[in-house]
């Protein structure tokens, strides 16, 4: 009975607000967004379908140029393929969940001459399995977080984002049941490992990492780094990794171009704003549900030392 008790309070707390209801309802008031991308290059990852495919196509819809990360050469061939308006799709083929893939990326983009002004941290992964990647790290915490930071911090070494450019982390009401947790990022151990565990203290980090990115390069660069949360949206992730919720939810999920609306708005409006600021539908949230998530003994500059680190080892 207590399970059941807590199953609905769950529903009844976020079902408004995350899901396409919320959207709805939402954007009853919203005016018509005006937005010429025309002249811009965009990179989203985890591009070839879902939230990452729906921001590609309407970023190119509205005139950029879209560079769209993915390891599936046959999807994003297909995204190529949509009508994209003024703008256009450029497929690359990377393997995110590896800092070799993510660099080698990096370097293309930097040896074809691009600057980008739109950088969205899109790809991620719940992962119920434990999996280590080639490197040894374990996938979901590679592919989450580590390797974000990686592209980030390589984008900025590189100045390969334009002052007045923006970056945009996609993360996850997931990230509610978790404080900033360092110590938990990559759980290589099997008997250690609880996915959906891991995927709330990733995408906490997302968090973490806006703040410490915005704090050391904004200002300096012109730049603006956000967190956002999609709301609950109907994603080839969602039916793998969570088929009993979306089963129950299907009717009232959000499609992919609802869930990546505020990452067009932001790139479009570029917002000041709290750096701590949780975005959902255009408007800034409490990044924290519950006060025990607010307590912990790191900071978003010891993740980004953790990390640091972890990339510096590759070379070891």
């Amino acid at each position: 009975m207590s399970k059941l008790l807590k199953i609905i309070k769950f529903y009844g707390r976020f079902m408004p607000s995350f899901s396409a209801i919320g959207y709805y309802s939402r954007s009853l008031f919203w005016p018509r967004l005006e937005a010429d991308f025309s002249g811009q290059t965009w990179l989203v990852t985890g591009a070839s379908g879902g939230i990452g495919g729906a921001i590609a196509l309407e970023a190119a819809r509205r005139g950029a140029t879209v560079l769209a990360a993915a390891r599936s050469e046959q999807k994003l061939a297909a995204l190529a393929g949509e009508p994209a308006a003024g703008g256009r799709i450029v497929p690359l083929v990377a393997d995110l969940s590896l800092m070799s893939g993510t660099a080698a990326m990096v370097e293309r983009i930097r040896t074809e001459g691009r600057q980008l002004d739109v950088l969205v941290n899109n790809v991620g992964v719940l992962l119920h399995e434990h999996q280590l990647t080639a490197e040894g790290k374990e996938a979901s915490y590679a592919l989450n977080i580590l390797n974000h930071f990686l592209l980030t911090e390589q984008l900025l070494e590189g100045e390969l984002l334009n002052r007045g450019g923006t970056v945009i982390n996609m993360s996850s009401g997931g990230m509610y049941n978790a404080p900033l947790m360092v110590n938990r990022m990559n759980v290589t151990a099997p008997e250690h490992y609880n996915g959906v565990l891991a995927y709330a203290v990733h995408k906490r980090g997302q968090a973490e990492l806006t703040k410490y990115w915005q704090s050391h390069y904004g200002a300096a660069r012109d730049l603006k780094f956000y967190v956002m949360h999609p709301g609950w949206t109907d994603t080839e992730g969602v039916q793998t990794a969570m088929p009993k919720f979306r089963r129950i939810l299907k009717l009232v999920l959000r499609s992919g171009l609802q869930g990546g609306d505020t990452a067009i708005w932001l790139a479009a409006k570029r917002p000041d704003a709290d750096p701590a600021a949780f975005w959902l539908d255009r408007k800034p949230r409490a990044a924290h549900a519950y006060p025990a998530t607010r307590n912990s003994k790191f900071a978003p500059e010891d993740l980004a030392a953790f990390l640091q680190t972890e990339i510096d080892g590759r070379n070891d």
